[in-house]
């Protein structure tokens, strides 16, 4: 019988192509997202129910060439070939995770030779779930327009073809051989992905766009970091953010700060700089409530970091 091993997820990775799926650490992340049960993702090509939870039984059909997964919140059926998202022609589709926002299914553009390099993620909302994937998917896109780097790319989003009530998005890229914390990959690329999330975490405060529940995948051997799963994330208001917004950037800092192991704190703070000045050598500035949550992060600092952060508020408030 092959091998199907999985993850609990509401996210994003890809399973090893015929090595089964590498087992990410996600207590902290299934905690934060009050995951209804763990989905085993398979890699096998004729899963059958034995091999699954009694609950969650996939059930293919020979006239249609679809299949339909019987999961905790609802069910999906999916043909193969995809009939939505045709442009991409996406077939093979493979359960990833399923959780309270929607099941994910990792697929592959029929005859591309790249092998896993263009797969397509595809999520399915339930019909109370609807409009937080949609709202992921628009969201998504406007920090693609800002060129917000490292976040997962909405390509597509259209009406589920067997509920006009649930929507599908397409995501890109899938990961593969993903972790969730800085601290469990390799040890010589794990200043690489701190940079990542601090790009990140400065390019999206640029974009007026915060989150809670923020959730990363991180490749073991590269440290390229992928932030994922933003349903939760916000547009702030400009120019002025309100009390609310504010109160979730305040969360937003502090989760960022959270990924970053006290030993790469130098390298966060060293980033920072870097992004700051890089960002206002374009003549650019984050609002000044923004520099002001900024500036209460002390483990985050470095003294230049607190420098550039006092003179901007210095001339931001002489305004």
């Amino acid at each position: 019988m092959p091998k199907c091993d999985g993850f609990v997820s509401n996210i994003v990775a890809k399973p090893h192509q015929n090595k089964g799926v590498s087992m990410m650490t996600l207590s902290r992340l299934v905690e934060a997202s009050g995951l209804a049960l763990a989905i085993l993702a398979s890699t096998c090509t004729d899963a059958r129910a034995d091999v699954l939870p009694d609950n969650i039984l996939q059930t293919p059909s020979a006239e249609t060439q679809s299949k339909t997964w019987q999961l905790p919140n609802g069910s999906v059926e999916l043909s193969n070939p995809l009939t939505s998202f045709s442009e991409y022609k996406l077939t093979n589709p493979i359960l990833l995770g399923a959780g309270g926002g929607g099941a994910v299914f990792a697929t592959h553009p029929m005859n591309d030779p790249n092998l896993s390099n263009n797969d397509v993620a595809v999520k399915i909302s339930w019909v109370r779930s609807a409009s937080s994937v949609e709202h992921e998917c628009k969201v998504l896109q406007e920090l693609e327009v800002t060129h917000t780097r490292n976040v997962e790319r909405c390509i597509g989003m259209e009406t589920y073809p067997l509920d006009t009530k649930r929507v599908m998005i397409a995501l890109q890229p899938v990961v593969e051989n993903a972790v969730s914390r800085v601290d469990k990959i390799i040890p010589d690329v794990q200043p690489l992905a701190v940079q990542d999330i601090v790009q990140t975490f400065i390019d999206m405060l640029h974009a007026n766009v915060v989150t809670t529940d923020v959730q990363t995948l991180m490749n073991k051997e590269t440290g390229k970091v992928l932030f994922i799963d933003l349903t939760e994330a916000q547009t702030m208001t400009t120019p002025t953010p309100s009390y609310l917004d504010l109160a979730l950037a305040s969360s937003f800092i502090s989760e960022i700060v959270a990924l970053i192991p006290t030993s790469l704190m130098d390298t966060a703070s060293k980033t920072l700089v870097d992004e700051l000045l890089a960002l206002h050598s374009r003549g650019e500035y984050l609002s000044l409530p923004i520099y002001e949550l900024l500036r209460e992060q002390e483990v985050l600092l470095n003294s230049k970091s607190a420098e550039i952060i006092d003179k901007v508020i210095v001339a931001l408030q002489q305004q």
